[in-house]
């Protein structure tokens, strides 16, 4: 009789268990594209949807940038993550063609390269696959 409700007390404790949803990771690879531009300015230039200033970033470390719809440079890429908050992922990414280095920061929908805070504009990019 122990065995049967040890049995049932285990069987009652898996099916009671519920599995956690993996956490979602900050991915840069895919394809984004430009919503809004801050400066040191109070309110940010919002970009409207299709405005055709993508970046795709592949996971073979490539990335084609697109200014108007058509091909603006393309080279490789890297990024050094530096500081982790919550959901934010913040460093530095190296764009190879043209030569390049900036602030970078990951969430889970939005990518921002640049940095306001030094007089620089920060431009943000909203994953749009």
């Amino acid at each position: 009789m122990k065995k049967a409700l040890l049995l049932v007390a285990i069987v009652c404790s898996f099916a009671a268990c519920k599995k956690d949803k993996p956490a979602t990771t900050n991915s840069v690879f895919g394809k984004w594209e430009l919503r809004a531009i801050q400066s040191n300015l109070p309110n940010p230039t919002i970009q409207p949807a299709g405005n055709g200033d993508i970046y795709v970033f592949k996971s073979d470390s490539s990335y084609v940038r697109y200014l108007d719809n058509k091909i603006k440079s393309q080279g490789k890429f890297s990024i050094k993550i530096t500081e982790v908050r919550d959901t934010i992922k913040g460093g530095t990414i190296y764009l190879t063609n043209p030569t390049y280095t900036d602030a970078f920061q990951i969430r889970p929908t939005t990518i921002v390269i640049g940095s306001s805070a030094a007089d620089g504009p920060s431009y943000y990019y909203k994953k749009i696959k």
